[in-house]
């Protein structure tokens, strides 16, 4: 019984370590994941998509809540991850649509400036199981 106790204790605290990292509120399933990926010479930057995010929340009198999940690659890949749980149904759909439209653009001028920036991508309903392959902690991103 004993044993069986400390199992199940140990068994806890093993799942509570490895299953999300500490200090951070971070659901089990992401809105949006904006992947910043790499073809040679590392990743692009995500100073647009704070600055379209900083507009945003001011607007709308908001705040979107996101994660940064870096190592996911050989060259810097990391990950933004959205909740949009706070947000109007409207909200939500205003900004899903825009970041469908900004991320190209955004792609079409990082080649036209750097051939060798990394693509940029968008993603909804994204588990946080499908995102193991990135080595570094959840982190809060900072605006």
């Amino acid at each position: 019984m004993k044993y069986t106790i400390l199992f199940f204790l140990y068994a806890a605290i093993a799942l509570s370590v490895n299953g999300q990292p500490p200090n951070t509120s971070s659901p089990l399933k992401y809105d949006v994941a904006i992947s910043f990926g790499s073809m040679c010479c590392g990743t692009a930057s995500d100073t647009f998509l704070k600055d379209y995010i900083k507009k945003f929340n001011c607007k709308n009198k908001v705040i979107v809540k996101a994660w940064l999940l870096g190592g996911c690659g050989r060259e810097g890949e990391f990950k933004i991850l959205f909740s949009l749980s706070n947000l109007k149904e409207t909200k939500k759909t205003t900004l899903k649509a825009d970041l469908k439209n900004l991320i190209p653009e955004q792609n079409k001028k990082n080649k036209a400036s750097n051939a060798n920036s990394g693509l940029i991508s968008a993603e909804a309903d994204v588990p946080l199981s499908r995102l193991e392959n990135c080595r570094e902690p959840l982190a809060k991103w900072k605006l």
